[in-house]
């Protein structure tokens, strides 16, 4: 027996888990497809609402503490910065 016909009839003989292997397969491919194409999105999506809540910002300053009232008017008199304003809003939530 040669191994052509070796694998005619393995797979003639094992039809039905052969069948089963292709579906499983295909059906992975399409889960995984669709959670890229989702994951894309969303990251789209979030990067966009990023981007409207910064707004036409040039520069951030992040501590891990908090920032006096005041540091708006010093960065402004000692920087370039024409216009810093102050985000009073906590974070993750809205005016």
């Amino acid at each position: 027996m040669n191994p052509g016909t070796l694998v005619r009839r393995g797979l003639q003989h094992y039809w039905r888990t052969n069948v089963a292997v292709v579906l499983g397969v295909a059906t992975a491919v399409a889960v995984l497809a669709g959670a890229l194409l989702v994951g894309d999105s969303v990251r789209g999506s979030l990067r966009d609402l990023v981007v409207q809540r910064l707004g036409r910002a040039d520069l951030a300053v992040l501590s891990s503490g908090f920032f006096r009232e005041a540091l708006a008017a010093d960065l402004e008199a000692d920087t370039d910065t024409p216009r810093p304003i102050p985000n009073l809003a906590p974070l993750g939530g809205h005016r």
